[in-house]
């Protein structure tokens, strides 16, 4: 591990916080809920005449942001009065950065391996890799090297373009240099694609992120207001009541609406390095109270192929952002170019966050927004400088990641809208996100570098590089469309639809299978598997010539089986994946964010031991009444957990569980409980009749079963009883 110093008091300048800015107590947080945060200041007016100065009365200003809109709204009141008003002040433009590590074996100009690929990565018996053992000269800047590009990184970019529906993937693009210095780039440079992308043009449909918490502590400080009102507490003058119906008319008009996709525009995404990861932590020397901060650098991050893709600022509320990310997120994953583990650094986010006065029309009460109902083709009039937030990913400790993104978004928008009420300029600056438990928000945005410090780049064309041609020679004797036709995988609303018409499944049910892409294949498998085994059947009961009651007709049972499948899927198979997940995690963490971010990752088919095989053989061994629901658990579960190369029907043989639909098997278990002289007070209150008759008969049931351990089947029991 490599190791840099230096002292805190240097770096004590990239913290430097803006002025007029104060962070909302105890008290104000307790008060207001945490999906309208709250920024409070104070400023006084003073008026001036030829003879005094007159000053008048202190106003408080509080400011909230609305998760939802963007929108920043201030409520002022005064001593002199009681009333309060509320006045929506500034809109938030928000554009995103993300920096996507591709899931190939190498890194991007080095043979090298990486963590991303199932046969590379972790290489002790503890899951943990060593520290700058993953690194090739070429990726430390040794003399001599030359750098050699993936065809691996080509490919799965060219699918990251696509499936962020990039209009131009261009045939030619090319490599620079953009020139920094920093002890985890150790060439002092890194390789990207800034003017000349791999693709432009791209769009984005998603849905904002829905805070489920939020509309729960909505709903609960509506009870709590009506039971002060029961109880005669509202102590509110009548203008205060008529702004609180109209705010709650407002609201209750948002949650029935319904949810809008929203569209964002990609601007470009272009092909890059990594860099090395750099921790960092301080020593306090208590004998000369100096404190050291010590960096520690590990390389094996450091050359890994990313790609960066840049949005047009299309945004306008911190709800939208965490919805898009999240949209991207899982589009990357669909495609495999990327894990989208922000947890462990494979997707990092940046945003470009600015404010907008919102206008006022004279006439009337209505909020003239630019841009805000059309095309966002333009900025809306008087929109402050963009302020980047970097690094918004879950390696920052005890934050979730799209919370971080909401919460940076938040903070941001207040912290400049405080600033702008104020006149005090908040100029372009690169911030970064500081988690705070004790702060209401959970953290806090820093000052790392200001337009003063702005770096020059100094890019130029990369002269160790050819241009990148997507021609047949890099695409393995393809062209760019057939690339495409052979690898691109069905989109998830286009699976979605597909599994809702060919297989009669709810669109819930076939949007929780479209979301994994293996879970697609295996549910076709095991569909197919179930289906062949009953028609197996079926030919083998028209050979003995049973009558046609207990033949299993196709056309019959292809909705039965495909329901059972995707039940047993997304409810129990899936119930035994995260089971097992949740065991591994707590046996090497307690980290409760770790488990929740792990667990959203790592929730897929892929990790079943279950194949799709057995599952169906399972699901027809219950079509065909073989096995009831209760005991087809139980083996499903021991195929997972015990016992996981036998077939269903084994694991049932050697437990003894199969059902008895023998009519003349079931006579008999009936008539050894009825008779039975145990039963016999149960045997005359039946033969008396009356109202309680079901009692006994239930009883009879319950004692039949027992006697057969389980194995019984239920109707025709009770037909036989």
């Amino acid at each position: 591990m490599i190791a840099s110093s230096y002292n805190s008091s240097s770096s004590s300048l990239l913290r430097r916080r803006s002025r007029g800015l104060f962070l909302p107590s105890s008290s104000l947080s307790e008060k207001y809920p945490d999906n309208a945060a709250i920024i409070s200041y104070a400023s006084s007016r003073t008026t001036s005449s030829s003879s005094q100065h007159a000053t008048l009365p202190l106003q408080e200003q509080r400011l909230t942001y609305n998760r939802d809109t963007g929108i920043v709204s201030s409520s002022s009141s005064s001593a002199s009065s009681a009333s309060s008003s509320i006045q929506q002040l500034y809109q938030t433009i928000i554009g995103i950065e993300i920096h996507a590590q591709l899931s190939i074996p190498t890194k991007l100009f080095s043979s090298a391996p990486t963590r991303h690929h199932h046969n590379y990565g972790m290489m002790s018996s503890n899951n943990i890799t060593s520290a700058n053992t993953h690194v090739h000269p070429f990726d430390l800047a040794y003399p001599g090297t030359l750098p050699a590009l993936s065809h691996d990184a080509i490919k799965a970019s060219i699918l990251s373009a696509a499936a962020l529906k990039c209009r131009n993937i261009h045939h030619y693009s090319k490599f620079e240099r953009k020139h920094y210095f920093y002890a985890d780039l150790p060439s002092g440079y890194q390789i990207t694609q800034q003017r000349w992308p791999l693709a432009t043009d791209g769009l984005v449909t998603f849905l904002p992120y829905l805070n489920n918490q939020n509309h729960h502590q909505s709903g609960s400080a509506k009870k709590k207001k009506k039971k002060q009102r029961r109880r005669g507490r509202d102590t509110n003058n009548t203008s205060n009541n008529e702004q609180e119906q109209k705010n709650n008319k407002v609201e209750q008009l948002h949650e029935e609406q319904p949810q809008q996709p929203v569209q964002l525009r990609i601007e470009r995404i272009q092909l890059e390095q990594d860099t090395g990861k750099t921790t960092t932590h301080t020593i306090i020397d208590s004998n000369t109270t100096t404190t050291t901060t010590l960096a520690n650098i590990d390389y094996n991050r450091a050359g890994c192929a990313l790609i960066e893709i840049v949005s047009h600022p299309d945004l306008r509320s911190a709800h939208e952002a965490a919805g898009v990310v999240e949209t991207i997120r899982k589009l990357l994953k669909h495609v495999g170019s990327c894990d989208g583990k922000m947890e462990e650094g494979s997707l990092r986010c940046d945003l470009n966050v600015s404010i907008a006065p919102i206008h006022h029309n004279d006439n009337d009460d209505d909020i003239i927004l630019s841009s805000w109902e059309q095309r966002r083709d333009t900025l809306p009039p008087g929109n402050g400088h963009r302020v980047e937030v970097k690094n918004l990913n879950s390696l920052l400790k005890n934050l979730n990641s799209l919370r971080q993104i909401i919460v940076a978004t938040e903070y941001e928008a207040l912290r400049q809208s405080a600033l702008a009420l104020q006149n005090i300029p908040t100029g372009r600056e690169t911030r970064t996100f500081h988690v705070k438990p004790t702060l209401p928000l959970g953290g806090e945005t820093i000052c790392i570098r200001s337009k003063g410090d702005a770096i020059d780049y100094r890019f130029m064309p990369e002269p160790d590089l050819p241009p990148l041609i997507l021609d047949t020679t890099t695409l393995d004797n393809m062209s760019l469309s057939e690339f495409l036709m052979r690898n691109m995988p069905e989109s998830a609303e286009d699976a979605t639809a597909r599994l809702v018409e060919q297989y009669c499944l709810s669109e819930s049910v076939a949007a929780l299978i479209a979301n994994d892409p293996p879970a697609i294949e295996f549910f076709e498998g095991a569909v197919s598997a179930a289906r062949a085994e009953l028609e197996a059947d079926a030919i083998s009961l028209q050979h003995d010539e049973v009558g046609g009651s207990s033949q299993v007709a196709e056309d019959d049972n292809i909705s039965m089986v495909s329901s059972l499948v995707a039940n047993y899927l997304c409810n129990d198979l899936y119930a035994l994946i995260k089971k097992s997940a949740v065991e591994g995690l707590s046996s090497s963490s307690n980290d409760e964010d770790e488990k929740r971010a792990a667990l959203l990752n790592s929730i897929s088919v892929e990790q079943s031991t279950v194949n799709d095989k057995r599952l169906g053989l399972l699901i027809a061994m219950i079509v065909k009444g073989t096995i009831t629901t209760s005991m087809a658990k139980k083996i499903l579960t021991i195929m997972y957990n015990d016992d996981i190369t036998s077939y269903p029907a084994d694991i049932a043989m050697a437990n003894g569980w199969e059902v008895i639909s023998n009519m003349d098997i079931l006579t008999q278990l009936c008539e050894n409980v009825v008779y039975d002289p145990k039963n016999s007070k149960q045997l005359e209150q039946y033969k008396l009749g009356g109202k309680n008759t079901w009692k006994i008969e239930k009883f009879f049931v319950g004692k039949i079963m027992a006697q057969s351990e389980g194995n019984a089947h239920p109707e025709k029991m009770k037909k036989a009883l």
